[in-house]
């Protein structure tokens, strides 16, 4: 149980941080950062909805 709260922490900061990444390169034009980010946020999103395992 630990594991999965610190696990869902890890993912909501790293979309946080994506999210703030994200406004600095869009101020700042930077299109590869933007591209860079924007996975970086998907994947985290993913990680943090997929369906989880029954068994």
């Amino acid at each position: 149980m630990k594991k999965q709260i610190a696990l869902n922490t890890f993912y909501t900061i790293g979309i946080v941080v994506s999210v703030l990444g994200l406004k600095w390169a869009i101020e700042n034009s930077n299109y590869p950062v933007i591209a860079l980010l924007i996975a970086t946020a998907g994947f985290f999103l993913y990680l943090k909805i997929k369906p989880r395992k029954r068994g």
